[in-house]
């Protein structure tokens, strides 16, 4: 069903319904007091106000004030004699909503207005101008708390979109993020062993051959990387700190020596604190294949009770003006998130220690 034409007609009916009971209760309303009915006078008077509701959210003002001055007409004339609120309530509710002082104004006028032309003595006066009073009050609150209630709603649709673009935006960084991790990495080690596989093309086919098989193997893996992460099944089993021994494995391929020591019980981290810690490894492996003359690399992870710290370094030379890229800036922010600290030095080789605690409290996202 088309959701439009059923918008249309339930706004056609909100705008007909008021109408329609307004002429009901100002034409046959009046019977229920006693008061004497006409086709000429509370019939009339019914069909006038009633229609004049009809355009009331186009001009809501110049209807409240239209329907007053005929109401006041129409008792000056002796031909109705309701009151001088009530059959103004749909007038005064919806031009309360966006000018709730000129409807208070105006429905105070018209009460005055009708109290002195009904020649009621100084107690009935008294009495029915409080009940008219006591009515107006009602509408002008009903139509304020409608109205507090319609601003509500939108500050709560506009949290709702801006919540809704910060996650957006999230995510995007995580894309981001994933898939420079899969792509720097796996373009560093397989260009580490390509080059191996040129260099010892010649001299030793078996060694180029191994080069290349592992620079096959690393591609293929980060293609299954990157289509499970493209599909969306985030809830497949993601890298942890048992995926650090691929890593190794990887480096080791490439020639450097590489130490891993770990302590505590590293199969019991969380998997988010795991991944992260799996990233860090990751990014600097990068860094060491990329920009460094490194011939040792040493890996250690620490889990305690409380913290996960990580520790990378490689004996490489000190980088003259490092500065950090886009993969330690993502790994830095990948630890915040988790609450944790990050420290990189680059003045004797290449090191990065990170610091995780193992609790639930993020402060953003860290897939």
């Amino acid at each position: 069903m088309n959701p439009r034409p059923q918008s249309r007609w339930w706004a056609r009916l909100v705008d007909l319904a008021p109408a329609l009971l307004t002429t009901v209760a100002i034409g046959a309303g009046p019977a229920a007091t006693g008061a004497p009915l006409s086709w000429h006078g509370t019939f009339a008077l019914g069909v006038v106000l009633g229609g004049l509701l009809l355009v009331r959210g186009r001009r809501p003002v110049l209807v409240l004030v239209l329907s007053a001055v005929a109401l006041i007409g129409y008792q000056s004339a002796g031909l109705f004699e309701g009151g001088g609120v009530w059959p103004l309530s749909v007038a005064l509710f919806t031009t309360a909503l966006s000018r709730p002082f000129p409807a208070a104004a105006v429905g105070t006028l018209t009460l005055v207005c009708s109290l002195s032309l009904q020649g009621l003595d100084a107690s009935e006066t008294l009495a029915r101008g409080g009940v008219e009073l006591l009515w107006l009050a009602l509408v002008s609150a009903a139509a304020n708390s409608w109205r507090q209630y319609g601003r509500w709603r939108a500050e709560h649709r506009a949290r709702l979109l801006q919540l809704e673009q910060t996650r957006l935006v999230e995510q995007r960084l995580i894309i981001s993020r994933e898939v420079h991790d899969v792509v720097a990495h796996t373009l560093a080690v397989v260009g580490v062993h390509l080059n191996v596989a040129v260099e010892s093309l010649d001299d030793s086919p078996e060694e180029a051959r191994a080069a290349l098989r592992t620079a096959i193997a690393v591609r293929n893996q980060a293609m299954t990387d990157l289509k499970t992460f493209v599909g969306g099944l985030r809830d497949v089993p993601q890298h942890g700190l048992d995926s650090v021994a691929g890593l190794i494995a990887q480096v080791e391929a490439a020639g450097l020596e590489v130490r891993y020591d770990a302590e505590g019980d590293p199969d019991g981290v969380p998997a988010a604190q795991a991944l992260t810690a799996y990233r860090v490894v990751q990014e600097a492996v990068v860094n060491t294949l990329r920009h460094s003359d490194a011939g040792r690399l040493t890996i250690r992870v620490q889990a305690r009770p409380r913290t996960l710290a990580v520790t990378v370094a490689d004996d490489g030379r000190p980088a003259a003006g490092f500065t950090e890229g886009h993969g330690l800036t993502g790994m830095r922010e990948r630890v915040t998130a988790l609450g944790g600290t990050l420290h990189v030095d680059a003045a004797r080789g290449f090191s990065v220690r990170a610091v995780l605690p193992l609790t639930d409290h993020v402060t953003g996202l860290a897939p």
